[in-house]
């Protein structure tokens, strides 16, 4: 008796669409950026929801510096413009020199730029500013906490806090220009 002939099963595979493999990983991407906004939990996060910030307290802290501590109270009754900076980030190197200026220009006048040089270590920060002939202060937040405690939305950021320690305003992330500074810092000075 011949034997009835098998029949193999092909294997169906079946593609996925490259489209829908696109729209899961934008879904996935846009969920995870909603959970990180909605969950943050930070001073300076819940300053932003509230008119970018102003009149809030700005976060206190105190840091090494290059030479000694350095710590947000000791700038009260001035306008300390906080700025988060590395040495490897292009932003920050090109908005460094504007910022010097504005610092030296109205230091005088109730003016103060404090960086706060992140997860760097010292001999880096100094080298960099010794190379570009910086004097600002420098507080060193290696660890990057402080730079998560005021947000840590990317590189450069910067606040501009009042004389009573409160939020003015904020950039967070981007570069400060010159133009910007005259625009919103130098009347609160003049004023």
């Amino acid at each position: 008796m011949a034997q009835p002939a098998r029949r193999t099963r092909r294997k169906q595979s079946r593609q996925l669409d490259p489209r829908l493999i696109i729209a899961g990983a934008v879904l996935i991407i846009v969920g995870a950026v909603a959970l990180m906004l909605v969950t943050r939990d930070d001073d300076a996060g819940r300053a932003a929801s509230a008119a970018n910030g102003a009149g809030v307290a700005a976060p206190d802290f105190t840091l090494p510096g290059l030479d000694d501590e350095v710590a947000l109270a000791d700038f009260r009754g001035k306008y300390v413009l906080l700025n988060f900076w590395a040495s490897w980030c292009p932003p920050c190197m090109a908005e460094m020199p504007d910022l010097y200026a504005y610092h030296r220009q109205y230091r005088d006048a109730g003016f103060t730029l404090l960086g706060v040089n992140v997860a760097e270590d010292e001999a880096t920060v100094r080298a960099f500013l010794a190379a570009n002939g910086f004097d600002f202060p420098v507080a060193l937040d290696t660890t990057g906490a402080i730079y998560q405690q005021y947000g840590g939305a990317g590189l450069p950021s910067s606040f501009l806090i009042g004389p009573q320690g409160t939020l003015v305003t904020m950039w967070r992330p981007g570069a400060i220009t010159r133009e910007m500074l005259d625009r919103d810092v130098t009347p609160l000075l003049n004023g």
